[in-house]
C-alpha cells in the first residue's frame, strides 16, 4: 500500500491537553485507507498524523502529507494565585522539567512574558494578564506554568 502507518500522540488517553480523540481518528482512517493497493488513492508514500493539541508532538504539520492538529477556542483559564505560587517560588516551573540544575529563580517576565510569539501577555502588579484576541495558543505559558494555566473548554481539531 501507499498508504504508510499513520502516527498519534496518546491523545486523551494520557495528556491532559488533547482536543480530540487521536487514537480513535487514527484507527478509523487506518481501517477505511488501508486497502488501497490496487487502485491507489494517494501519491506515493502518502502519511497521516495526528496530534492532539498545538505541542505537535509527533509533528503532524511538519512530517505528514496530511496532519491533523487538536486546537481549543476561547480563552486560556489563568489561576492568579497560583501564577504567584510559581513568581514565589513555590511550584517549580515547566512541571520541574528542568529541575537537576540551579536555573536560578523562575523570572516570569523573562520565561514566559517575553517569550510569548504574539506578545499578548503581560505581568503587571503581581497579575498574569492575557490578551485573549492575539493569542496564537502555541501552548508556551501553559507549558511553562501548568499548574496555572489551562486550555479552553471549547475543544475541535484542525486539518492540514
Amino acid at each position: 500500500s501507499n498508504l504508510r502507518t499513520p502516527a498519534s500522540c496518546m491523545g486523551m488517553s494520557r495528556c491532559e491537553y488533547a482536543c480530540y480523540d487521536t487514537q480513535e481518528l487514527c484507527y478509523n482512517l487506518t481501517l477505511e485507507y488501508q486497502d488501497e493497493l490496487h487502485r491507489p488513492a494517494f501519491p506515493y508514500k502518502f502519511k497521516f498524523k495526528f496530534d492532539g493539541c498545538p505541542n505537535g508532538c509527533v509533528a503532524a504539520i511538519a512530517r505528514s502529507d496530511l496532519g491533523f492538529l487538536g486546537t481549543f477556542k476561547g480563552p486560556i483559564k489563568i489561576n492568579q494565585e497560583v501564577v504567584a505560587a510559581y513568581v514565589g517560588g513555590e511550584i517549580a516551573p515547566n512541571a520541574g522539567a528542568h529541575a537537576g540544575r540551579d536555573w536560578g529563580k523562575f523570572d516570569i517576565q523573562k520565561e514566559v512574558v517575553d517569550l510569548c510569539p504574539s506578545k499578548c501577555l503581560s505581568y503587571e502588579g503581581g497579575k498574569l494578564i492575557m490578551d485573549h484576541k492575539e493569542c496564537v495558543r502555541c501552548m508556551h505559558c501553559i507549558n511553562t506554568m501548568p499548574q496555572a494555566l489551562k486550555i479552553g473548554d471549547e475543544r475541535g481539531v484542525s486539518i492540514f
